[in-house]
């Protein structure tokens, strides 16, 4: 028979708090009672960090105080995710003329609530792209600001890549706009 082992979690939020992530409990005579609780509700991880707190019983409701101030105040505002399409640009001299434009991370931010209809978003894209292009380019940037003040950024990048036109390329394009013309 192998040997039983229990673990007894001193983290009182874990049982007690909706949305407890964890994190660490401490004690020492100096340092008295310390606490780093994390939670995470809606997208929003928060962590509170209590220290020297005079009794176990006041650190747990210290970090509750401080977690609940951050839920019932702030949001995390997803404006949208990593390969999300945010555009179509024309692509001069290439062998397509047109790529999707890509966000190349997911892009969101805290914010304070009752502000989310208050952000703007600007997408911001380079003139006059030729060819090539490669899979993951920068081609622009979108950013999210309130008042403002820039919340966020995210680079826009190339979904795929984009060869330069060539006299191979420009035959074999015109052959199967031919072909095309010919079955219709």
């Amino acid at each position: 028979m192998t040997g039983k082992s229990q673990l007894s979690n001193t983290n009182k939020l874990i049982k007690n708090y909706k949305g407890a992530t964890g994190l660490k409990t401490g004690s020492t005579s100096l340092a008295l009672y310390n606490l780093s609780a994390s939670a995470t509700r809606h997208n929003l991880s928060l962590i509170a960090v209590i220290m020297k707190a005079p009794s176990t019983k006041v650190r747990f409701e210290e970090a509750k105080k401080l977690l609940d101030y951050g839920f019932n105040n702030f949001s995390f505002q997803q404006f949208g995710k990593k390969g999300d399409t945010v555009e179509n640009i024309s692509i001069n001299k290439g062998v397509v003329s047109n790529v999707d434009c890509i966000l190349k991370e997911n892009a969101g931010t805290l914010i304070k609530k009752g502000n989310e209809k208050n952000i703007e978003q600007t997408l911001t894209l380079e003139e006059n792209i030729s060819a090539p292009i490669l899979e993951g380019q920068k081609v622009g940037e979108m950013s999210f600001s309130l008042d403002g003040e820039i919340l966020s950024s995210v680079d826009i990048v190339a979904k795929n890549s984009v060869e330069k036109i060539n006299l191979f390329t420009m035959s074999k394009k015109i052959y199967y706009s031919w072909v095309d013309l010919l079955r219709s």
